[in-house]
Order: C-alpha cells, then sequence, then structure tokens
C-alpha cells in the first residue's frame, strides 16, 4: 500500500536533512571564498577563475559521477566524496594561493556533484507516483533553504580567520551521518545517459540558450556577487543579507512565475524576465545611492528575474519531449549550464575591474538583451506548440539529471504521446513540415506530447 507524501517525506526526513547540510556548507564556502580573495588582494581576474573552477569540477561530476556510484555504491561514493569535500574545505584556511584554490574549487565541485547525486538517486528509489510533488516540493525547499542560511551564516566570524571553513568543512562532514546510518536499501544503478549537445540544440535552440544564460547569470551571482557587494562598501553582515535576498526572491516567486507559463506560451514568461532583469541591471545607472542604500530589495529583484530561468528552459525543452527523454535531457542541460556558469564568475570579475562595482548589474543587462533578442525571434518566425501540448511546469534544482527522475514530470508518462518516426528535425518554437539534417535522423527527434 502506498505511503501518504507525508510519511514519505518523514520517512526520508535524514536523506533530506543530508541535502540541507550540503547546501548550507557549499553556500557558505562559495560567499566566504570570494570575499576572502579580494581581502585577500587577489587580482580580480584570479577571483572570477577560482570561482569559476567549482562550474568546471561540477560538470565532471555530472559526466562521470553516475559510473562512480555503479562502481563503488552510493554509501561509500558519500562517504568518499563527503570526507574528501570536508577535508578541502579545510586546506583553503592552510593554502591561501590563487593556483590552490583554483584546484581546491574543481575538486569541490566534483566532490558535491557526486554528493547531489546520491542524494537525488536515494529520494528517486523510495517515492511513488502518489508522493512525487510533496517530496519535490520539500526537496526544493530544503536545498535553497540551506543556500540561504549558508550566506547568513558569514556573519558568524571574521572572514580573515579560519572558523567559517571549519564550520563549512563540520556541514559537508554532518551530511555523511545519515547517509551512512540509513537503514533504507540502497538504490539501483544509476543511470549515465545523456543527450548529445548538438541533438539537445536541434530540438529547442531556445531552451539550450536559456539553460547557458542561466549559468552565467548563477555563475556571476554566486561567484562575484559577495565581491560586488564588498566593492560597494558594504559591510560582510549586509553583504550576506544581500546574498540571502537574492536567493529568497528567487525561492519565493519561481513558482508562481512557472504557474504562469503553464497559462501562457512559456517563451512570453521567458522574454518578460529577461525584460525585467534588462531594467533591474539598468536602473543602478540611474539612481545608484537609491540601490546601495537598498541593496538587498535590489537584489531580492534580481534573484526574482535570474533564478526562474533556469526551470523556465527545463520546462520549455520537456514540452516537446517524451518522458524517455527528460533524464538524458537533462544531463545535456546541466553540462550547458554549468559550462556558461564557468565563465559567469571570470567575465563577471572582468566587469568589475573595468566599469566599476555597477559592472556586474550591466553584464546582466547586456547577457539578458541577447537573449531577449534570439527568444523575440524564435516565437515571431516559428509556430509554436499549443498551450494543451504543454506539459506542467515543474521546479527543477540545478544539481544532477536524477532529480528528474523523481519529479511529478514522471507522473504524465501515460498521458503522453508515442514517438513519431516521422518528426521534424527542429522542434523548438518552429515544427517545420520537412526534413533537411542529413547528420541526424527523424527517429531521434521526440514528438511533443499531446
Amino acid at each position: 500500500m502506498p505511503r501518504s507524501p507525508i510519511a514519505m517525506i518523514i520517512a526520508l526526513s535524514a536523506t533530506l536533512f543530508a541535502a540541507f547540510t550540503l547546501n548550507s556548507g557549499s553556500s557558505l564556502q562559495s560567499s566566504l571564498l570570494a570575499l576572502r580573495a579580494s581581502s585577500e588582494g587577489f587580482a580580480p581576474i584570479y577571483t572570477g577563475i577560482i570561482m569559476a573552477s567549482y562550474y568546471s569540477g561540477f560538470v565532471g561530476g555530472i559526466i562521470w559521477g553516475a559510473s562512480l556510484v555503479n562502481r563503488v555504491g552510493h554509501i561509500r561514493t558519500f562517504a568518499a566524496l563527503a570526507s574528501t569535500g570536508s577535508a578541502i574545505t579545510l586546506l583553503h584556511a592552510v593554502f591561501v594561493d590563487p593556483i590552490t584554490w583554483s584546484l581546491f574549487r574543481a575538486m569541490t565541485g566534483l566532490c558535491l556533484s557526486g554528493l547531489y547525486l546520491v542524494v537525488e538517486s536515494w529520494l528517486n528509489e523510495q517515492v511513488d507516483n502518489t508522493s512525487r510533488g510533496a517530496m519535490m516540493a520539500s526537496y526544493m525547499t530544503v536545498s535553497l533553504g540551506g543556500l540561504a542560511l549558508g550566506q547568513l551564516m558569514l556573519n558568524l566570524s571574521p572572514i580573515s580567520g579560519f572558523e567559517l571553513f571549519t564550520l563549512a568543512s563540520v556541514l559537508l562532514s554532518l551530511s555523511l551521518v545519515p547517509i551512512a546510518l540509513t537503514r533504507q536499501p540502497p538504490p539501483s544503478a544509476v543511470s549515465g545517459d545523456r543527450m548529445k549537445l548538438r541533438r539537445l540544440f536541434k530540438i529547442s535552440p531556445l531552451g539550450f540558450v536559456g539553460a547557458a544564460g542561466s549559468g552565467v547569470f548563477s555563475g556571476a551571482i554566486y561567484g562575484v556577487g559577495p565581491v560586488f557587494a564588498a566593492d560597494l562598501g558594504l559591510p560582510t553582515a549586509d553583504i550576506a543579507t544581500f546574498m540571502f535576498f537574492v536567493i529568497l526572491g528567487g525561492m519565493l516567486l519561481q513558482w508562481p512565475i512557472g504557474r504562469a507559463s503553464d497559462m501562457v506560451p512559456r517563451q512570453y514568461v521567458l522574454i518578460a524576465m529577461l525584460v525585467g532583469l534588462i531594467f533591474t541591471g539598468l536602473v543602478p545607472y540611474a539612481m545608484p545611492d537609491t540601490i546601495r542604500d537598498h541593496l538587498s530589495i535590489w537584489g531580492a529583484v534580481l534573484g526574482v528575474f535570474t533564478m526562474p530561468v533556469y526551470a523556465i528552459s527545463v520546462a520549455y525543452v520537456n514540452d516537446y519531449l517524451t518522458p524517455d527523454d527528460f533524464v538524458p535531457a537533462s544531463g545535456a542541460l546541466l553540462i550547458v549550464y554549468g559550462g556558461s556558469a564557468a565563465s559567469g564568475p571570470i567575465v563577471g570579475s572582468m566587469f568589475l575591474d573595468y566599469f566599476g562595482p555597477w559592472g556586474l548589474p550591466l553584464l546582466f543587462s547586456i547577457v539578458a538583451f541577447g537573449m531577449a533578442v534570439f527568444a523575440t525571434y524564435r516565437a515571431g518566425f516559428g509556430r509554436r506548440i499549443s498551450l494543451e501540448e504543454q506539459g506542467t511546469f515543474v521546479a527543477v534544482p540545478r544539481t544532477t539529471p536524477m532529480v528528474t527522475e523523481f519529479a511529478p514530470l514522471a507522473e504524465e508518462t501515460d498521458d503522453t504521446g508515442t514517438e513519431d518516426e516521422t518528426a521534424p528535425d527542429d522542434m523548438d518554437d518552429a515544427r517545420p513540415t520537412d526534413h533537411t539534417d542529413d547528420a541526424i535522423s527523424d527517429a531521434d527527434i521526440p514528438k511533443p506530447r499531446d
């Protein structure tokens, strides 16, 4: 007999606690390193490279994480990666050097990617169709809550000492306890299937570009957002509050924005968000003193227009897929996201160095403008799927493809159409009636769900 959603969440509370501590520790470590690198006198470009290295390791975890888990098992993988990540966090306080920190950040990204994979595969193994929605909502709340709380932990000790590194290390170590002591049976083998990037772009150019742009936004915010606030002269407490409100703004409005994308074509919702981001990035140039005095409010607005972009892009791509392709497409989207996120801290640090503190909002406006132009072009020169063909929006974290397997999307399997072996090759905004690409067969491109 299936358990109720509440009973399911209680049964998996230990796993959710592991996710919470992972996100808290990684969030604290990210902002701490950005501020510490700046206070140590590292050149802005070096700070950008250090923060970008995390995403290179993260992409490596997406590519190789499944094979590691399947080879040595979930608990052993988690224990090894959590221990390694915890030790690396402490080593940052010992070896204060840009090159060393870059290597440490890449290893941290690799470890965290594998840790998220284990947590999400464990949740997926225990969830059923009656509890998918409640479990996904709980997981999103726990994940974003951990990220937000990690920012506030910057206030617990001076960034110049080793105490915050120790705290971040302890949080990563604590995530190991519930996994090591769980009585839940280990999950089955993890799928490592990924869709080729070229095929993903063929299916949805706009979804591809949306994921890439979201990566730039996230990489810049988490990588050099604290440095941006510090350059404005804010103390550590205000920097922590600013970053907290950025996450909070995206957290609170992600679901309402997603629901809006179920009621109108998603590309229009995406365009509206990008236009809002363009103006959000330009407002500081019109009233710099006002924005500086109310930076947390501006940060919340920034979070509203940046954080949901990835989830909207995923939902947009999924509208053109059959359920069998959800997980492979999710893996490809995460690689696109992680690869572009690696550029965010580097480009963001260059803008800060050249244009001053308000260079970071300018970067957001420029990237958002380019994305909005592309989205408008796709909306205007192609036939779109109907609202009836759109699936239901589900907010998904930017962690691993496994999260897609226990998302409520899986409930729609029985309601979807079958693959059409004569489906056209370009399934984004336009669905042409002829096939023109010789390198990709018709059977490779799925039919929109109906």
